[in-house]
């Protein structure tokens, strides 16, 4: 929605040819009819806005504010979501301290084996045992549970399978390591110490006399060929084949790959083991998303029901706090709604009581307001009088000041644009001083505009100044002379450079073209002029979302709602619940819930839709994770695995970054030409 409109717009009367005398009094008459409207039309308008203000500023008992007992649905909902985070956090803070029943695995014990769990777990507490997995292309083995104040050796030994007796006796190995060391040791199989084809792996774990002892092959397989000796012995098979097969990454390539096969069951989680992945799930989801969360888990065999009991439960906790105090910040009753001329009305009025203040004469018929969408545009022209003793920059800031206090007793959020311009240079020309009245003589106007803008002139060189020095930093050039001049209209800027680099004519690689080109956007980003202020609301959901940490959230969660309104009014209720569930790219509860808010659904609705979502996605996500993990291995992208999540935390981060930029283009962008043609005119 954008309507440019005019506060109060003058009208010209029709020209008739008649009688002169009959035609003056005629338009005496209709001008009389026309300002009769006038004042009846600001009369209604005022006595809406009185009421809204009237509502707006007596509540009765807010929640929060008058007291502290809930009365209304959101209410309850801050209430329930205010102790579900202290029971979801404490339990997880709880857990992962040990304090209590830290060694116990009766949950995992119980769930695994049951449709919540497919894979059965076995309890390993106590026991010495080896953790073998395949990384990439090599062999991960490691030892759990021995004494850290003993000395132990890991030994492996490697024979091909053909070399296998049938009676169980052995040849020669193709392979043997030996490790020694306190407590839990870890080695690792190179896939390139051998070649294609089935292998025979046998791995123990053995007491030693020393930390640093060379193990020779004869004591290795001597010890692998008497497990009864050992401490703790494993035997798995792996294969090794290279294929020229195509990918997920690529055709043609050749890919080494290693699959192991052995009985190997999942260990138990103990409790303290869940508190300690609960915080890393709420890390991993909290910086990367859902997405990422339930990958990372996938990734280290963690029950898929203890995912998604991870992520509802920060659903539920953001969503019953943060949702209620969006509601309260951002919606306004239908009644309570300002259109476009209670919005102009409100401007205007405002406007003038802060004119009588400053005593400046607002040109009313010349006021130009834009109501769009997102911001709220207005273009001011303004003429002093002899009593005039702000400076422009003052009454700017006195205008701006009055505007937004309107806009936080309405419950407007929209950011506010103004441009106040004094048109005293324009009316001079046509005026003739009459010296005899020495009182209408104005010279501190003059002098103040005049230092005014020599202010705004060295702020925005001392700007230029800091910016230029970053940017011959990140060219390695020398600065040769630089300067920068303004007036109203334009910023000039002229650099004059050297490179640093010797031997420049050969080895600076950067064209004047290129410098000229990215020194124009580093000032662009450095010195843009465009400001939009938000009314600044009290209380605690003020506290909590109006500050630059949750209002650059808010603001992209806010943009991203806005973009995708069309759907949600085209498909409601159960497109909302779509939207949470499909694993957009930041299309979470929260977008969910701002998107119901910019759509102007009902607050039950909004939070039914964003559960039922929520719940959905969490669920499958945390019961495909392990199956996507396994199509990568199936399509030689395990090692990939780090990298796409890390693609997934980064890819986030520009997002939020991205929506913050286009919403700033776009805020400023119309604003500009708005304000430019205004100017004009």
């Amino acid at each position: 929605m954008k309507n440019i409109t005019y506060a109060s717009p003058t009208r010209l009367l029709p020209m008739v040819e008649n009688d002169p005398s009959s035609t003056t009094s005629e338009v005496d008459e209709n001008i009389d009819k026309v300002a009769s409207l006038d004042a009846e039309s600001e009369d209604k308008l005022d006595q809406e806005l009185d009421r809204i203000r009237d509502r707006r500023e007596n509540p009765g008992k807010s929640f929060l504010v008058n007291t502290i007992v809930p009365k209304t649905f959101d209410d309850y909902t801050l209430v329930f979501g205010v102790m579900t985070g202290l029971v979801f956090f404490g339990m997880i803070t709880l857990a992962s301290s040990g304090l209590i029943l830290g060694d116990s695995i009766s949950i995992d014990d119980t769930l695994s084996g049951t449709p919540l769990d497919p894979n059965d777990c076995v309890d390993r507490r106590g026991e010495v045992w080896i953790k073998s997995w395949v990384q990439g292309d090599d062999l991960e083995i490691e030892s759990h549970n021995l004494e850290t104040s003993s000395t132990f050796g890991i030994l492996v030994a490697v024979w091909n399978e053909s070399s296998v007796e049938s009676d169980g006796g052995v040849g020669e190995p193709t392979l043997t390591m030996g490790e020694s060391g306190t407590g839990d040791l870890s080695i690792e199989l190179n896939s390139d110490d051998l070649e294609d084809g089935h292998y025979i792996v046998r791995i123990g774990i053995l007491s030693s006399d020393s930390d640093s002892r060379e193990w020779s092959e004869e004591e290795i397989v001597e010890a692998v060929e008497s497990p009864g000796s050992l401490i703790s012995f494993k035997e798995l098979e792996i294969e090794l084949h290279t294929s020229s097969s195509s990918s997920l990454f690529g055709s043609g390539e050749t890919h080494r790959e290693m699959e192991k096969s052995d009985e190997e069951t999942r260990a138990c989680m103990t409790i303290q083991d869940m508190g300690v992945w609960g915080w890393i799930l709420m890390g991993a989801e909290w910086v990367g998303g859902r997405e990422t969360a339930m990958l990372t888990g996938g990734n280290a065999e963690v029950p898929p029901w203890y995912m998604a009991t991870i992520s509802l439960g920060m659903s539920v906790f953001f969503l019953c706090v943060q949702y209620p105090l969006m509601h309260r910040l951002y919606h306004r009753e239908t009644d309570d709604l300002l259109t476009t001329e209670q919005m102009n009305r409100l401007l205007v009025r405002t406007i003038e009581k802060a004119s009588k203040r400053l005593h400046i004469k607002p040109n009313l018929s010349s006021i130009k307001v834009q109501d769009r969408a997102i911001s709220v545009d207005v273009f001011l022209p303004y003429n002093t009088s002899r009593k005039t003793i702000a400076s422009p920059i003052d009454v700017k800031g006195t205008i701006i000041k009055d505007i937004l206090n309107e806009f936080r007793i309405f419950g407007e959020m929209r950011p506010l644009q103004i441009k106040t311009v004094c048109t005293d240079s324009d009316t001079e020309s046509e005026e003739t001083i009459d010296f005899s009245e020495l009182g209408e003589i104005r010279l501190s106007d003059d002098y103040s505009s005049f230092f005014s803008s020599m202010g705004q002139f060295g702020k925005l060189e001392e700007a230029f100044r800091e910016s230029m020095s970053r940017w011959f930093r990140k060219h390695d050039v020398a600065d040769y002379g630089s300067a920068i001049l303004a007036d109203e209209d334009a910023v000039f800027v002229r650099v004059i450079y050297r490179p640093v680099t010797r031997f420049a004519y050969f080895l600076f690689k950067p064209t004047y073209q290129h410098l000229q080109g990215d020194l124009r956007k580093h000032l662009g980003n450095d010195l843009e002029s465009g400001e939009a202020m938000v009314a600044k609301r009290g209380g605690i959901p003020g506290a909590l979302l109006q500050n630059p940490f949750m209002g650059d959230i808010l603001s992209s969660v806010e943009y991203v709602a806005h973009k995708n309104r069309k759907r949600i009014d085209k498909y409601g209720f159960w497109g909302l619940i779509v939207f949470v569930w499909i694993p957009f790219m930041a299309s979470g509860v929260l977008v969910g819930a701002m998107l119901g808010l910019v759509a102007r659904m009902r607050f039950q609705r909004v939070l039914a839709a964003c559960f039922i979502g929520g719940t959905a996605a969490s669920i499958t996500w945390a019961y495909t994770a392990r199956g996507i993990i396994e199509v990568m291995h199936k399509y030689h992208a395990e090692a990939f695995i780090p990298f796409i999540l890390l693609l997934a935390v980064g890819f986030t981060w520009l997002k939020i970054r991205d929506n913050k930029r286009f919403r700033r283009e776009e805020l400023f962008k119309d604003s500009m030409a708005f304000f430019a043609g205004a100017s004009d005119t």
